[in-house]
C-alpha cells in the first residue's frame, strides 16, 4: 500500500485530535470522582484512559514531528 505524506500527516492530526478529546473526556471523568463513592475499578477506568490518551497524542506527535523533518530536509535539499 503506497502511502504520501498527505495521507500520513492526515491520519496523524486526525489520531492527535481524537487522543485530545479522550483526554479531556477521561479528565473530566477523574474530576467527577470522589472518595468512596465508586469502586475500585470504576475510579481507575478513567485514569487508565487518560494514561492512553496520552500515548495516543505522543505517538501522532511524534509522526507529525517526523513529518515535517522530512518535509524540511526536502525542501532544504531542493532549494
Amino acid at each position: 500500500m503506497k502511502t504520501d505524506m498527505t495521507t500520513t500527516l492526515t491520519a496523524a492530526l486526525s489520531g492527535l485530535q481524537v487522543g485530545v478529546n479522550n483526554a479531556q473526556k477521561a479528565a473530566g471523568e477523574v474530576a467527577k470522582l470522589t472518595t468512596g463513592s465508586k469502586s475500585v475499578q470504576e475510579a481507575v477506568r478513567p485514569l487508565l484512559n487518560l494514561q492512553q490518551a496520552e500515548q495516543d497524542v505522543a505517538v501522532n506527535s511524534k509522526v507529525i514531528k517526523a513529518e515535517s523533518d522530512t518535509l524540511g530536509r526536502f525542501v532544504d535539499e531542493t532549494a
